[in-house]
């Protein structure tokens, strides 16, 4: 299943997930108006490194854009020459095209990170979608899933998924890992996982995490430890039960209906001595 069909389809994502804690309504509006759903340039440079990185069969489908002021005539043939074998939508920009190979080079070059992705692509799976009715909520659930290790390599006991980050050096990360949700998303593919492979059972979530935007790219492999998960699960726990209140009862609330006592958060200070 290819990656538009994947978010075409409505069952709970990691990323509902998300809308859904700030408010259901946020998440209501997402599933009723598809046609907002735009992705930003952080995303579509993710999404074509995850190419890249995961699918290089696929990523031969685009192609280096061509360097130089395109108003000139030279400049403007070349141009013309690849919009005959490649759509608008697959000429990449030749500085970010570099950035993405560069990123996947930089990964590779991580030992940790290639083998986990060498036992995925050779005996594993890759972008692997998979879908389950929750038992405890009937809630519809979905992941797609980067990397699924073979069942018969040392790390057939994991999931892995790629981000790109700022800063990838552990302090930072672990920051990301809490801001961004990460560890909901570790809980709920280990979930979705687990009750659609039950001959295949994973417990440990690894993260290929690389630097984006500074020149340069390095990369760190993160396992989540066992009470980031737990939490995470906690978490989804909870939302799943929201979710399934909402869709059973048709009612999508935002940030309540009554007046509510606002305090200023606990590191305000006066500005005033």
């Amino acid at each position: 299943m290819n990656n538009e069909r994947y978010h075409a389809r409505t069952e709970l994502s990691n990323s509902m997930m998300t809308k859904l804690l700030k408010s259901p309504a946020h998440l209501k509006f997402y599933l009723d108006h598809p046609e907002q759903r735009e992705p930003t340039p952080a995303m579509i440079l993710g999404t074509q490194v995850h190419t890249a990185l995961l699918e290089p069969g696929e990523w031969t489908q685009y192609a280096r854009g061509v360097e130089g002021d395109r108003r000139t005539k030279a400049v403007k043939a070349e141009h013309q020459k690849l919009l005959e074998q490649y759509s608008p939508d697959q000429i990449i920009k030749h500085e970010t095209y570099d950035q993405i190979e560069a990123m996947v080079e930089s990964v590779l070059l991580n030992p940790s990170a290639a083998t986990l992705l060498k036992s995925a692509q050779s005996d594993g799976h890759i972008e692997e979608s998979v879908f389950y009715t929750d038992p405890l909520t009937k809630a519809s659930c979905k992941a797609r899933i980067d990397a699924v290790p073979g069942s018969g390599s040392m790390y057939n006991d994991c999931l892995v998924d790629f981000k790109t980050t700022i800063d990838a050096s552990p302090e930072a990360f672990a920051k990301s890992v809490f801001n961004f949700g990460y560890h909901r998303q570790a809980a709920h593919y280990l979930s979705c996982w687990n009750n659609t492979h039950p001959d295949d059972p994973r417990d440990k979530f690894i993260i290929i995490a690389c630097e984006k935007g500074s020149g340069h790219y390095p990369v760190a492999v993160y396992e989540l430890d066992n009470g980031s998960v737990d939490m995470g699960a906690y978490e989804v726990a909870r939302l799943k039960e929201l979710y399934a209140e909402c869709v059973a009862t048709d009612t999508w609330e935002a940030y309540g209906k009554t007046i509510q006592t606002l305090e200023l958060p606990d590191w305000a200070t006066p500005r005033i001595g």
